[in-house]
């Protein structure tokens, strides 16, 4: 049994009835409180398990529940079936999931009036409560069937990995038989796969087979395979192209997002089963839509509050009438505050963990070790004495012994910690998530080139020991590790460390080092690496996945803690808690590198100091500038906009009601933004060529062509053409006509110096119009 993903089998739900479903949860609800949902889940679900796989469906325990020695012999066999179907796990990882079953049964016997005793999990050996829940549950009949659904369908990469595929949709449709001819196909192109890759395409190649698995109406393997075979199978994934792209639009979501995901689905699908022959290829190519990217997209809103919280610190509030110089330099003010308020808390808690590190290592020499037994003194006194109150001794013990060193029931006990492993471990200054996110994230702030991926394969030493991932050349000290993205042959990136990233580095090492020892000693190859997280029972080396990369509550308790507030930022708890939810390494680098383009206005500065091969829009609009550029082409079409209508209400007495401006700020605004400096655009000069012994009635007219601009210009040059009353819209827009058809009749002929780049913005502006109405309803009197 497979209980992590117990959760995604559908078939689960039907085990249970409703009244004791709700009971059930009421009870796990009662004995864990807030904060506890995985654990409830996990609980609720090998409950749940446990009856499927005895056959029962919509069981309600009526006759168990109303007898003591039915209610036992049924807790027994849970206990029994948790343990009997957990092969391969440690007995303490099984402890931590049957213990609080067996809590819950007892209070739910409890609620029924039933008095059950508790019992006690070893984490090291069966007891004999144990050896008899197992052999009770063995005497049940098997069901190999259930047993093997309950165990769900795991494939393995090229680094010898599990990855889970959800195929649970093709179990319950089509049955066991088929779902194995399936699996069997997708565990032979796992094999192939690094990890990574695996995950991704193979969650976009499911995607793909339950589409297809909705489209067959009747529900059989026989019409299943008929929409793959070789004269359907290119119409089935157009069929599923469509669905897909509807369910997109619907959501809002990405669309050259999604139109990737699916051609990678059916590379996979071609890789999995058509290069396998499973199925076969199709009579026809499939179809692989191109979507592409809309540079610079366009905004007619009005304003309002974004869902973004990054983009609501950065871009809300910002005064329409002032010049976007000073946005900008709102935008770089808002920015710096809040990475400054950040470096300031993360720098605190680094002295606090090396503080930290320099008094064990003083206790380490003082304190006086506890025995494993035996810890007493004359007239019946405790030798050494250990717990918070005495923390020399517990370091002193737990530094002699070691991780795991404690081989009975509760190394917590034996040092002095019952119930305070948080506190304990703190004490201990152990390698954790919280110590290790503080020393990235300075990292990631000091070289936002480093990524959680990078960092999580960085090997600080080779198989035989030797350095290889943090070195010295020269004067200079060089971490070193990959990024895949990069392509195979840029895969090594190194990043030069400055003094303090070297400080931090040179820590990471020495706080990590007790764990790498214990790694070593068990002969564990992730010894290896440089970040290693520990309990006082065990190693982990973190994934990607992990919690060191995740927005957690600790960190918002870090920023919260009094030692740590930096006041002369002048934050309120509010600030505090948004840049806690949002900060995580990914996020660093994007409020990095919008620091790295604001200070230096140059995409190959954020493009070499974020570490990508060059400055590729695709790759950097996740930083940066697409929220820059949205944010100032809201702003200039609201700017038009309100230039309009102040013109066209300049006389009413309605005119502060309209624009929600004061007349210093309508003042402000049109000396800024205001359309009545605009140049005759209908000058001589536009249309005769002025000798060199002339003088041009302006020497020149500077235009930022964007693509929104030029898609505006032309929206604008057809409505006046195409109605017939001029006295529709107000006399400034005129100028505006002028200038449309000037540039846009140069855009035509190509006279201008950089015309490539030119004519693919006007091309682009071409095939994206915008919508005439909105346009025509802004600039009409």
């Amino acid at each position: 049994m497979n209980t992590s993903i117990l959760s995604k089998l559908s078939l689960l739900s039907g085990a249970i009835s409703k009244p004791l479903s709700l009971q059930v949860s009421a009870v796990i609800d009662s004995v864990y409180p807030e904060g506890y949902e995985t654990k409830k889940i996990q609980i609720f679900n090998i409950y749940a398990a446990f009856l499927y796989s005895q056959d029962l469906t919509k069981f309600n325990g009526i006759e168990i529940f109303s007898n003591k020695d039915k209610f036992q012999s049924h807790l027994d066999m849970l206990i029994g079936f948790i343990y009997a179907e957990q092969e391969g796990l440690k007995f303490k990882t099984i402890t931590t999931f049957s213990k609080p079953i067996h809590n819950v049964m007892c209070t739910l016997a409890k609620v029924n009036n039933i008095d059950i005793p508790t019992r006690t999990f070893g984490i090291t050996k069966i007891s004999h409560y144990i050896q008899d829940c197992i052999s009770k549950y063995q005497s049940l009949p098997v069901n190999d069937d259930k047993l093997a659904y309950l165990n769900g369908w795991l494939i393995t990469s090229q680094e010898r990995r599990n990855v889970v595929v959800q195929l649970d949709f093709l179990y319950v449709k089509y049955g066991r038989y088929f779902t194995d001819k399936i699996h069997d196909a997708l565990r032979i192109y796992g094999l192939g796969q690094k990890t990574n890759t695996l995950q991704s395409r193979i969650f976009e190649l499911i995607n793909l087979l339950e589409v297809v698995s909705i489209l067959d109406k009747k529900g059989t393997i026989e019409s299943f395979e008929l929409l793959l075979d070789e004269n359907n199978v290119q119409v089935t994934f157009y069929k599923v192209f469509q669905i897909k792209l509807s369910e997109c639009i619907f959501k809002n979501n990405n669309l050259v997002a999604f139109n990737r995901a699916l051609i990678t689905s059916i590379e996979a699908y071609e890789s999995a089963f058509i290069n396998r022959r499973v199925y076969p290829s199709p009579l026809k190519p499939f179809i692989r839509p191109k979507v592409l990217q809309v540079q610079n997209p366009p905004s007619f809103s009005s304003g309002g509050k974004t869902s973004e919280l990054e983009k609501v610190r950065w871009f809300a509030d910002i005064p329409l009438q002032i010049k976007d110089e000073e946005a900008i330099e709102i935008i770089e003010a808002r920015n710096n505050r809040d990475m400054g308020y950040l470096k300031t808390v993360l720098v605190s808690h680094f002295h606090d963990i090396k503080r930290r590190q320099e008094r064990n290592k003083a206790f380490i020499e003082n304190g006086r070790v506890k025995p494993i037994t035996g810890n007493v003194g004359g007239r019946g006194a405790i030798a050494h004495p250990i717990g918070s109150v005495h923390l020399e001794n517990t370091v002193a013990t737990f530094y002699h012994y070691g991780i795991g060193g404690y081989k009975g029931t509760d190394y917590d006990v034996f040092l002095g910690f019952r119930s305070k492993t948080y506190e304990l471990i703190k004490e201990l200054n152990l390698p954790t998530n919280s110590t290790l996110f503080t020393l990235t994230a300075l990292l990631v702030i000091e070289h936002p080139k480093i990524t959680p991926a990078w960092l999580q394969k960085l090997q600080l030493f080779n198989e035989y020991g030797k350095r290889q991932g943090y070195f010295q050349v020269g004067k200079k000290f060089i971490l070193s590790s990959e990024k895949e993205r990069r392509g195979r042959n840029l895969a090594q990136q190194d990043v030069v460390l400055n003094d303090f990233s070297k400080l931090i580095v040179d820590f990471i090492v020495e706080h990590t080092e007790l764990a790498r020892e214990h790694l070593k000693s068990i002969g564990n190859p992730n010894w290896m690496y440089l970040l290693l997280t520990c309990s006082h029972n065990q190693v982990f080396r973190p994934q990607t996945s992990a919690a060191l990369y995740q927005k957690k509550p600790f960190f918002i308790r870090l920023l919260k803690e009094k030692a740590n507030i930096a006041y002369e930022y002048g934050l309120s708890d509010q600030d505090v808690d948004s840049i806690a939810s949002v900060i995580t390494h990914r996020a660093i680098r994007r409020h990095r590198g919008l620091q790295i383009y604001l200070e230096t206005r140059s995409l190959s500065a954020v493009a070499d100091a974020l570490g990508h091969k060059e400055a590729q829009r695709q790759l950097l609009e996740s930083y940066l500038p697409k929220p820059l550029m949205d944010f100032f082409t809201e702003r200039v079409v609201r700017q038009f906009q309100k230039a309009i209508t102040l013109k066209a209400m300049e006389k009413s007495p309605y005119l502060l009601d309209a624009v929600n401006m004061s007349y210093e700020q309508i003042e402000e605004f049109m000396e800024n933004h205001g359309l009545s400096e605009i140049p005759d655009l209908n000058a001589d000069s536009f249309d005769k060529v002025v000798s060199t012994a002339e003088k041009s009635i302006f020497d020149n007219i500077v235009f930022t062509v964007t693509v929104p601009l030029i898609q505006l210009l032309i929206s604008i040059r057809a409505i006046i053409e195409t109605d017939g009353d001029e006295s529709n819209f107000h006399d400034l827009v005129e100028h505006w006509y002028q200038s449309a058809s000037y540039i846009l009749k140069r855009f035509e002929i190509g006279d201008f110096s950089d015309s490539d780049e030119i004519q693919d913005m006007y091309n682009k502006a071409k095939g994206l119009p915008l919508n005439h109405d909105i346009i025509k309803e802004a600039i009409s009197c």
